[in-house]
């Protein structure tokens, strides 16, 4: 009884986790319109906070992941997990544009490096890793759409930006309180020869890289610029931009729930060149059509919706599971260092 209500306890930690970091992430973009009006800013301003943020991706990446691995995974997240809240914390409290910069680092950052180490975690925590991360995905998926859905039609205010960081903030105190009661096993000690280096040393590790970059530029792209594009650019309504993003992060949803199954069926390798050639099909053409491709943009996020857990699942066949950690973080650290693509203000993106 008490293992079941532990498992029990694991599984409204990381599905709850992964609702809200992913609210978290998404927030941004979406009221990133009504940020730039509240503190009169310019463009190359607005586009600072996206920046920033990733900066803080690729510290927390960096450092995290080798720190996971070495670390009593309880203690890491927890600590973690005290960061994020704590920038949650200051965007409820505060409106000032330079703190916002720096707290933009910490959530950004922790919620990555958090999100993270669930996938990691929850094949050490369950019997069907597989069907697991898929859900847990999904759940992240839900998160997204849900707060992209209903951030759309309140983003018209600033009060609405820290009411929804003060909901998100609640919600992780929760977690944290559901994390003192979990049995997280620890990782086991790397051999020698430094870690840190070593993963990047891998022959698969570039390849990894360009994949992991390659999709997140993507899918970043869409989630930070998409309300901002579409509603200065494209002649569409905040609310209007706002639910073909919802489309795109929905798509994914439902996608990592109905594909989920196929997956064992498939295999990781297969699944990743089907999945991602319709993806890059749909989305390329919607972005190129302009104005009338913001559907098939919509419609990529089903194409979208494996390419995340399977590319995590991926990279744990190539590395020892004791670096695990690091070898994850590193792929997406390798997407942070260079996020000039997807970090152009809006007016990059002019339609003429």
């Amino acid at each position: 009884m008490e293992k079941k209500n532990s498992k029990i306890t694991a599984v409204l930690f990381c599905g709850l986790i992964m609702i809200i970091t992913a609210a978290s992430d998404s927030l941004r973009g979406v009221f990133l319109p009504q940020l730039r009006s509240s503190f009169s800013l310019t463009e190359s301003q607005a586009g600072r906070i996206i920046m920033i943020s990733y900066v803080g991706n690729l510290l927390f990446l960096s450092v995290g992941g080798y720190l996971s691995d070495r670390m009593p995974r309880k203690r890491f997240i927890g600590g973690v997990l005290l960061l994020w809240a704590a920038a949650l914390a200051t965007y409820v409290f505060t409106e000032n544009y330079c703190i916002l910069l720096i707290a933009m680092i910490f959530s950004m950052g922790g919620s990555t490096m958090i999100s993270t180490s669930v996938n990691i975690i929850t094949p050490l925590l369950f019997a069907s890793p597989a069907m697991l991360v898929s859900i847990f995905n999904f759940l992240q998926g839900a998160g997204i759409t849900f707060s992209q859905n209903v951030g759309g039609r309140f983003a018209d205010k600033l009060r609405y930006w820290h009411i929804a960081n003060a909901i998100l903030l609640t919600a992780a105190l929760i977690c944290l309180a559901l994390l003192v009661t979990l049995k997280l096993p620890d990782p086991e000690k790397p051999e020698s020869g430094g870690g840190f280096f070593k993963t990047l040393k891998e022959p698969a590790s570039p390849l990894l890289i360009l994949i992991c970059g390659g999709y997140f530029v993507a899918e970043h792209g869409l989630m930070n610029w998409l309300t901002s594009y579409g509603s200065e650019y494209l002649g569409f309504t905040v609310q209007k931009s706002a639910f073909y993003l919802s489309l795109f992060f929905g798509g994914i949803t439902v996608g990592r729930l109905v594909f989920a199954p196929l997956i064992d069926r498939i295999g990781i390798f297969r699944s990743l060149l089907i999945w991602s050639a319709a993806g890059a099909g749909l989305y390329t053409t919607g972005i190129a059509l302009g104005k009338s491709g913001m559907l098939l943009i919509g419609l990529s996020g089903v194409a979208f919706s494996i390419i995340y857990p399977m590319l995590v699942m991926l990279i744990g066949k190539f590395y020892d599971p004791a670096e695990a950690g690091t070898a994850s973080t590193k792929m997406r650290a390798g997407f942070a260092s260079v996020p000039a693509c997807t970090l152009q203000p809006a007016a990059s993106f002019r339609v003429t």
